[in-house]
């Protein structure tokens, strides 16, 4: 009945209820009367969980129902535990009958893991030892049960926070004049005189109601009538109507008895319907809200507008879909506007800031990120100690750490905490785990949401491909504008993430009141029970030894990692992750095999080079990340069944038995020729996603023959059991010959080209029906490649080197090829070497130019590549590389790429960056060159 396996809302009650009804099946053989007791045990907290869950929705319950509540989550764990130990048990006996015939020693092992009846009957008693605190807590359950009057019990009365945006003193804003001008001026200059809407969205703080509200006072007079009104989580629809209704109207109290929403809506349709008005919506929360508002708004000749305010960008886009309207981005403030609002609140002006704060103050506004709501906090907070450079040094490292209380934090936690309660569950518990991550982190999307799953917080249907439903809560977060996205591509979607400071603070305030992480800081050592653990690397080594992580699920390291805690005492672990800590060796994951409840293990980017001959004992092991320093897996790696997704260097030796990993869903990156046994790849009939390199070096003759003959084979079965995505990492070699000897397979979407002579497989590369991305290392590319390249029916993303320097050799992009083109990198390119025609690439967003190297004289030298001519492309990025440039060249080139994005009709948004400008030749180092070249002249 719980949502999710696992959440911050209800502990593990999710995945213990299915544990128990998946015990209460025949495979698990039970003693007379447990099954008895199990069911009881269901049915008790499958009442508690719904307890758990209506709770979690009142934002401000009292001390005694904390309390309730830690009380039955930390139960959850407990029992989950307990309940763990008897199914690892189960796990080992089934493991060990299935392998046992013949094999004399792996039976004498099975003997010790087989649950006799002294084990059954250990079991059995803990079960009944559950069930009897259970029944205490049963017994006192009316301290648990909510009525009607307590469970709708609203938290104590606040005056809405929006309103002092509404309220705000013109002379305290700043940096609010830009988006305003500019708002402003789309909305009187925008032709015609038809409905027009404007959607400003952003996350929680931002300044949208203040900027909305700045329009209306420079344009309201322009207008017959005006509302502005603000939406709450769970609008009360009526009373919104009314309220716009009496503005309009200008008659208070005329509607205040009204009850009918369609007869209000219908007054205010009459009443707009010859009107110039101008309405602003305020924080609207979902797109049924304004399904409903809009029914009231009619769509008259006369100039009319509206703005709308969200922090949901799907919500901003549904209501401003016309092509006419407009959906605005928020920005934070720039650094100039950021200092300058700062020390205004707390000295007058900057000049003022004592010299003893200023290096706390830029600490403290790099962590504010320009977000005027925690400036505006944070600036009010120390106002009250403005000498006080204690106070500013806690502050600096976190909000929360300030010993001084202040309304202003406490409204800028309401207006996050506003964010967090609209979320579902599922999304609660994900949010709320990346306050295991420090600030700045620069966090990518698939190792999260490999984790998310790992940690139990996605749960989807039967067949359901769990890392898709993973990408989509990743996203959801994304559009709530409660995580920051980073490395968006052309698809919209971002690769990576980052977490705000200010709603990283929040974060991890909130999950410390969940118990569901725990952060370790330098001399500080975690008090209570630690589920989740994060380890950022500053930690006194004493503390870290001392750990009690009996009870960890999760153990996380960043930073300079020198040690880490003891893992074999940790036997509830899920996750392991240590990727990045080089310093980390083969002693620190000794043990390892003995972490039965492990499902996540990332040793990626570490100095750890051989992983435990027993690994295979992880059968619970569903992810597996190693580092390119390991050049062989164990052989009992083919024993993990659950194993579900495996990442491995190009490099490294799989071992015999691939094939037994059946619900193998993911691996990267097989030497697929290199394989001992190439047919093992054909059994793996549930991957959905490979990576193979394809390289002949060192292999001759039959070998050769055989080993092309079994993968053919084998590729070919995976693509008729659903294979999704094949991406190949291709070395030609020059015995290679001509055509490659893969076929057409639907399955490649991925294709990464290595070697000279492209010539040989482009015909074949053309040939590939669902091919989207192309990359190449290496080849030069002539006239003739790029047209068959072009050929490629579905290519979405293409990268290549162009070295051609000569204008004779220009490689011209023709509007034959290349239709469904969205993103196209070229690297080591210069002025004259490419050039497209009209009617280009006509689907291209994005144009990449990597390590550009030409160095023009003046702008006005010929640097016409037809960017003008892509008719979407919707972002121009140029690395300029400067080595052995002079300032004034690279200057020169930067005009020019200015002037060939302002000529694109589209204006694509133009991002360039200087690559080694520590090497431009300055002036002096010129003459210097030129002194010692120039012959001496005799007198």
């Amino acid at each position: 009945m719980a949502e999710v396996l696992v959440s911050a809302s209800t502990g593990a009650m999710g995945s213990l209820l299915r544990k128990l009804g998946a015990m209460l099946t025949d495979e698990y053989k039970l003693l007379k009367n447990v099954r008895g007791d199990i069911k009881f045990l269901k049915d008790e907290l499958e009442v508690m969980c719904a307890f758990l869950l209506k709770m979690s929705d009142v934002e401000e319950p009292d001390e005694p129902t904390k309390l309730r509540v830690t009380a039955v989550r930390e139960m959850s764990y407990k029992i989950e535990d307990n309940i763990d130990k008897f199914m690892v048990l189960v796990e080992h006996e089934s493991s060990c009958s299935e392998a046992a015939h013949g094999v004399a020693k792996l039976m004498d092992k099975c003997k010790n893991l087989l649950p006799d009846i002294k084990t059954r009957r250990r079991i059995a008693k803990e079960v009944k030892d559950i069930k009897k605190q259970i029944k205490d807590v049963s017994d006192r359950f009316s301290r648990y049960k909510i009525d009607e009057s307590s469970s709708s019990m609203p938290a104590k009365e606040k005056v809405d926070p929006r309103l002092r945006a509404v309220y705000k003193d013109v002379t305290e804003l700043v940096g609010i004049d830009g988006p305003k001008d500019e708002l402003v001026k789309w909305l009187n200059e925008k032709e015609g005189q038809s409905l027009k809407s404007v959607s400003i969205v952003g996350y929680g703080g931002l300044g949208k109601t203040t900027l909305a509200n700045q329009i209306r006072v420079n344009l309201g007079a322009s207008f017959d009538c005006g509302a502005f009104v603000s939406i709450s989580r769970k609008p009360d629809m009526k009373a919104i109507l009314r309220s716009i209704l009496s503005q309009i109207t200008k008659k208070d109290d005329a509607y205040s008895r009204l009850d009918d929403i369609q007869l209000i809506i219908d007054k205010i349709r009459e009443f707009l319907q010859d009107t110039r008005y101008f309405i602003i919506i305020d924080d609207i929360w979902e797109l049924g809200t304004w399904e409903t508002l809009k029914c009231a708004f009619v769509k008259n000749t006369l100039g009319s507008r509206i703005i709308i305010t969200t922090r949901i960008v799907d919500v901003a886009k549904s209501c401003s879909p016309s092509s006419e309207d407009l959906v605005y981005e928020m920005k934070p403030l720039s650094e100039a506007d950021s200092k300058k609002l700062f020390f205004k609140r707390i000295f007058g002006c900057e000049e003022n800031c004592p010299d003893s704060l200023k290096e706390a103050a830029n600490d403290i506004l790099k962590k504010c990120r320009g977000l005027p709501l925690a400036i505006n906090a944070i600036s009010s907070l120390l106002a009250t100690t403005r000498e006080t450079k204690e106070e500013w040094d806690r502050v600096r490292h976190s909000i929360r750490s300030s010993k001084v209380k202040s309304d202003i934090i406490d409204t800028m936690n309401y207006i996050l905490s506003l964010s967090y309660f609209d979320l579902p569950h599922h999304l609660r518990s994900c949010l709320l785990y990346l306050a295991l991550f420090p600030e700045d982190e620069l966090i990518e999307r698939q190792r999260l949401v490999r984790r998310w799953i790992s940690e139990g917080f996605i749960h989807g249907e039967s067949g359901q491909d769990l890392m898709e439903l993973g990408e989509e809560y990743f996203h959801q977060l994304v559009n709530r504008s409660l995580i920051q996205p980073d490395n968006i591509g052309y698809d919209g979607k971002a690769e990576y993430c980052r977490v705000h400071d200010t709603i990283l603070d929040f974060l991890i305030d909130k999950s410390s009141e969940e118990n569901m992480c725990t952060v370790l800081k330098k001399q500080c050592k975690p008090t209570g029970i630690v589920r989740r653990l994060s380890i950022m690397g500053n930690e006194d080594e004493e503390i870290v030894e001392q750990l009690d992580l009996s009870h960890a699920r999760s153990i996380t390291a960043f930073g300079d990692i020198k040690l880490l805690p003891s893992l074999g005492r940790s036997k509830c672990l899920r996750v392991l992750d240590l990727q990045g800590r080089n310093q980390l060796k083969n002693h620190h994951i000794k043990d390892i095999e003995r972490l039965y409840q492990l499902r996540y293990l990332d040793i990626s980017y570490t100095g750890i080079t051989e992983l435990p001959r027993q690994i295979g004992e992880l059968l619970y092991l569903e992810t597996l990340v190693t580092s390119y320093g390991l050049l062989e897996l164990p052989e009992s790696t083919s024993r993990l069944q659950r194993l579900a997704r495996l990442f491995v260097d190009r490099d490294c030796k799989l071992p015999d038995g691939l094939g037994n990993l059946i619900n193998l869903q993911e691996l990267d990156r097989v030497d697929a020729l290199q394989l001992k046994h190439v047919e093992e790849l054909g059994k793996l009939t549930n991957l959905r996603k490979l990576t193979i390199k394809l390289d002949t070096d060192g292999i001759e003759g039959n070998k050769l023959e055989q080993s092309k003959e079994k993968l053919v084979s084998s590729l070919c079965k995976l693509d008729e059991c659903g294979l999704r995505s094949l991406s190949i990492d291709y070395y030609l070699r020059e015995k290679d010959g001509g055509e490659p000897f893969l076929p057409a397979l639907g399955c490649i979407q991925e294709v990464c080209v290595d070697g000279q002579d492209i010539s040989r497989i482009s015909r074949w590369l053309a040939s590939l029906p669902n091919l989207h991305m192309l990359f190449f290392n290496g080849p030069k590319i002539e006239q003739q490649d790029i047209e068959m390249i072009g050929l490629i029916p579905n290519l979405i993303d293409l990268l290549l080197p162009l070295h051609k320097t000569d204008d004779a050799g220009r490689l011209i992009i023709r509007r034959e090829g290349f239709q469904q083109l969205q993103s196209f990198r070229v690297y080591n390119t210069r002025m004259g070497v490419l050039m497209f025609e009209p009617g280009a690439m006509p689907r291209l967003k994005e144009l990449e130019l990597r390590n550009f190297i030409e160095r023009p004289k003046s702008a006005v030298v010929d640097f016409d590549f037809g960017i003008q001519r892509l008719s979407s492309l919707a972002r121009l990025t140029v690395n300029l590389h400067c080595v052995g440039s002079m300032v004034a060249e690279v200057e020169a080139a930067e005009d020019a790429f200015k002037s060939m994005a302002e000529a694109n009709p589209n204006r694509p948004i133009l991002e360039m960056t200087r690559l080694y400008p520590q090497h431009l030749l300055r002036d002096e180092q010129i003459d210097m060159a030129c002194s010692a070249t120039t012959p001496a002249v005799k007198s």
